[in-house]
């Protein structure tokens, strides 16, 4: 499996390929029109952002996860946990 730097080099196609294949999707927000979801891949971590109203992927990002937490967290809905 590629490591952070060998992801970074393979075009869009592989890599949604490789995430969709063997990354572990962990959460998922809404920012407009925008669908982001975020995965674990190989130690590392990516978003996808998809334009639902394009019916397109906008990009695909690594991200450091405690830059891209807060976004999540905001999400996260405490009284449906119990």
């Amino acid at each position: 499996m590629p490591n952070e730097q060998e992801f970074k080099l393979l075009d869009g196609v592989q890599q949604m390929m490789l995430l969709m294949d063997k990354g572990y999707p962990l959460l998922a927000r809404k920012e407009g029109q925008l669908s982001i979801k975020l995965f674990e891949f190989n130690g590392f971590y990516v978003e996808v952002k998809y334009h639902s109203q394009l019916n397109k992927i906008e990009s695909i990002e690594q991200v450091e996860l405690s830059q891209v937490t807060d976004a999540y967290l905001d999400n996260i809905k405490i009284e449906n946990l119990f």
